[in-house]
Order: structure tokens, then sequence, then C-alpha cells
């Protein structure tokens, strides 16, 4: 069993892909009402500017944790950590959608322990036992982070979700030195 057997779907958590969804919306928009383009267009390029200078405070806001190590609860951060130079080295799940066996939790806690990993990021609809009896075994943290706009009521808009998830991860690594 995997739920990411054709690769992984989590592709928007990443400023540079939300601009390719964008892209492709604003092309199929303006195929479809082709009158309509140039307020289309107008539009895409709007948010290509406030993306790209959002997406610059964000990078700046997360460099000091370059390079850092973390493991994720499930597959859905690859995207993030990439363009934001954090190092997934380990999940709750064995495999997408599986659920943790002892043995796997055992083993994640030493990795853990071993690389000197101390924070987990955690979506919100996950069960947090798991995560937390690891956080305590390694001295570890935490974080859930939201996957979508909307996870929180706050969460109204693209920008508002990485503003969301870049301060918890910023809390997080903070208190976790």
């Amino acid at each position: 069993g995997d739920v990411h057997p054709l690769g992984n779907p989590h592709y928007w958590l990443d400023p540079e892909n939300g601009l390719r969804i964008a892209k492709g919306i604003e092309s199929k928009l303006s195929e479809m009402r082709p009158g309509d383009a140039a307020y289309f267009a107008e539009r895409y390029e709007d948010f290509e500017r406030r993306i790209k200078q959002a997406d610059e405070k964000w990078l700046a806001e997360m460099k000091p944790y370059a390079g850092r190590k973390i493991v994720t609860y499930h597959r859905s951060w690859p995207n993030f950590a990439e363009h934001f130079h954090l190092d997934v080295v380990g999940y709750v799940e064995p495999r997408p959608g599986i659920p943790p066996s002892p043995q796997h939790t055992v083993e994640l806690i030493r990795m853990m322990k071993s690389e000197g990993v101390k924070l987990i990021a955690v979506e919100p609809y996950f069960d947090l036992k798991t995560p937390n009896a690891i956080a305590r075994e390694t001295g570890g943290k935490v974080v859930v982070l939201m996957p979508s706009v909307g996870g929180e009521k706050e969460i109204t808009d693209y920008f508002k979700l990485f503003d969301y998830d870049i301060a918890k991860l910023k809390q997080a690594f903070d208190e976790t030195k």
C-alpha cells in the first residue's frame, strides 16, 4: 500500500509551483473565455509579482534554518523542504498512508537521536500520539503545519498559508536549538 503510487501530489507547497499552477489556470481560463484573456493575464501578473516578493521574504526568514534536518509524519513536505532548504530525513509513516509499526517507530527514534533531529512536522488530521511519543523519547518537538488554505481560520489565502507554516517552523526550530 501507498497513497502516492503515481508520485507526490503535494506540489503546491512550493511557491514556484504555485506560480506554475496559476499560469496553468490563467491559460485555461483564457482559452475558455478569450474575450477576458487580458483580464486573466493581468491577474496572473499581479499574482506573480506578489508571490515573488513574498517568496523573497520567506526565503530570507528560513535562511538561518537552511540544512536543518526534520522528520515529517507524511510525505507532504518534499517540495516545501526543497524550496526552503530543509532536509527531510525520515517519516513517522513507513510509506504514505501506512500507519507506523512499533519496529519502525523504534528505528525512527534511534535515527533521530543519532542524527540530532529535533523536529517532527505533522498535519492537523493525523493522530499526535505516536509523534508526541517520539518527541518525548528524542527531546524533540512536534509542530503542526497546515498543508492547505483553510486549515486554520486565519489561513484565508495562499500567501497566509506560507506565512503561517514558516512562523510555526521558525518558532519550533528556535525552541529546539
